[in-house]
């Protein structure tokens, strides 16, 4: 009985290692319930940690699944912190169902919840996997978590998402949301909030070209969008033209990204 405490403790180190050499993957697939991963996040972005995220591409800023709007909430008067991630999945024997990302501090969490800390090109690995090969709900919940990681850009996979007709039409159209985005912060052409008057009819009437028939409309925001002068002109319309649909969109946002 002498060696009993030692026998217990390497049963409890051993149990500790094989934990620690599990995948993501396969911790995530062994799981019910709520899921909780912590990764390091794009060095600009910060959040609440709770309702907002900003500074992902530029100026941008995007809100959480548990933001509700509510001033009284007090999140106006929170600070924007810079990371880590933390992405929230809801799990039911083993399939992600939901994935919520929030960037900033990390509040603690109940024994209901499964704390996964890893880095950022672990994460981003696996919700690629996701991405290319998962469910339409889990795939497309997982491109902005994706896109917030601290890791290689996310435009390559988002641009073969994109293509690939074999994806549901939700998030392929969740992808040319986002690139769309990216090539806008790319060329530096994000609103900064300070449209003048002229701008903002620049911006009307890219819109309104984008609504007639596409055989019209497609080839004018390809071309606006190589090539307009002016800078909210340009931006409107490759936000419009990823919203067409059109495949012609990838190949004009992998040429704009620098990209194949």
């Amino acid at each position: 009985m002498r060696h009993q405490p030692q026998v217990i403790a390497a049963i409890v180190l051993s149990s500790a290692s094989s934990i620690g050499a599990q995948t993501l993957q396969q911790q995530v697939a062994t799981s019910n319930g709520v899921v909780q991963i912590v990764y390091s996040s794009r060095p600009n972005a910060c959040g609440d940690g709770q309702s907002y995220i900003r500074n992902v591409l530029g100026h941008s800023e995007t809100y959480s699944g548990d933001f509700n709007g509510s001033v009284r909430n007090g999140w106006l008067g929170r600070a924007c912190v810079h990371g880590p991630a933390r992405l929230v999945l809801t799990v039911i024997n083993g399939e992600v169902t939901r994935a919520r990302v929030y960037v900033g501090p990390v509040p603690a969490v109940g024994t209901d919840t499964h704390s996964i800390t890893v880095t950022a090109n672990e994460a981003a690995a696996w919700m690629s996997e996701i991405i290319a090969r998962g469910n339409t709900r889990a795939a497309s919940d997982m491109v902005f978590p994706f896109i917030v990681a601290d890791g290689s850009e996310p435009w390559p996979l988002l641009l073969k998402v994109a293509r690939d007709d074999n994806r549901p039409r939700d998030l392929r159209r969740n992808a040319l949301t986002w690139l769309a985005n990216g090539v806008s912060e790319h060329l530096g052409l994000l609103d900064a909030g300070d449209q003048t008057d002229d701008d903002e009819m620049r911006t009307q009437a890219v819109y309104v070209l984008s609504q007639r028939p596409k055989s019209e409309s497609i080839p004018q925001l390809i071309e606006l969008a190589r090539s307009a002068k002016h800078a909210s002109a340009r931006r409107s319309a490759i936000f419009w033209l990823g919203q067409t649909g059109d495949p012609r969109a990838v190949d004009v946002y992998a040429e704009l990204l620098g990209v194949r």
